[in-house]
């Protein structure tokens, strides 16, 4: 396997318009044409239901994005404030929170087991828990059929990892050198060749706000995305 770690030189700025216009794009002109399909006639009443869920879910998805690249452009501490946060704890929280989006991909999700001895992590719990919704989102979607999505929760000396893997096509050596190569050239960052790295982005600036870190680790079978966040020397108000 290889890994990767994200820093400020590999996104330089605020992400162009273009890169989210494309991220934007994509979703409502899904929903267009989604919403084109109920209206025939020859669409039948199964189908109907699983469009209507569908376009709830990409709809959902694309006002997240809205909400989270405004929220990326005003990271202030006023507006999110760190403090102790038990990341297993959080997990669960992310967990009632996603499980419909999974129900719906038909993914299966295995999260860690919630415990009152977790180390705790310095982190506002908003930006931390979009983190992960974000790795989850892009697991959901590049997970192949009958694969479980693992997230894992993991404590170092000075800080705690927590990481989404996922069973996805293996990305292709050419494919992950370039991904390399455009980060360090600060080109446009996307984690599939499908994706423009958007979720990636705000991922990365939440985490610095935070003074935490993303990164990257490449698997034959998949991808593992993770945040590392410092450990709190506080006691927990939760």
């Amino acid at each position: 396997m290889a890994g990767k770690e994200w820093s400020d030189a590999d996104f330089g700025g605020l992400p162009s318009v273009l890169v989210a216009a494309h991220e934007l794009k994509t979703p409502l002109a899904l929903i267009r044409q989604l919403a084109l399909l109920l209206d025939d006639d020859l669409t039948s009443s199964a189908d109907k239901t699983q469009i209507q869920q569908r376009i709830i879910r990409t709809s959902e998805q694309a006002l997240q994005l809205t909400i989270d690249l405004a929220n990326s452009a005003n990271l202030t501490p006023s507006l999110f404030p760190l403090e102790p946060v038990n990341p297993l704890a959080l997990c669960q929280q992310v967990a009632m929170e996603t499980k419909f989006n999974a129900m719906l991909y038909g993914r299966k999700v295995r999260w860690p087991k919630s415990g009152r001895n977790s180390q705790l992590i310095l982190a506002n719990r908003t930006l931390l828990g979009r983190i992960l919704a974000n790795f989850l989102n892009n697991a959901l979607a590049y997970t192949e059929d009958g694969s479980e999505i693992k997230v894992s929760v993991k404590a170092t000396k000075d800080a705690v990892r927590m990481s989404v893997r996922d069973f996805g096509p293996m990305m292709s050596l050419r494919e992950y050198r370039l991904l390399l190569d455009e980060m360090e050239t600060r080109k446009t960052v996307r984690t599939r060749p499908e994706s423009s790295g958007l979720g990636i982005y705000v991922a990365n600036q939440f985490a610095r706000a935070m003074n935490g870190r993303i990164g990257l680790i490449r698997h034959r079978d998949g991808l593992t995305f993770y945040v590392e966040m410092p450990i709190s020397r506080q006691l927990s108000l939760i």
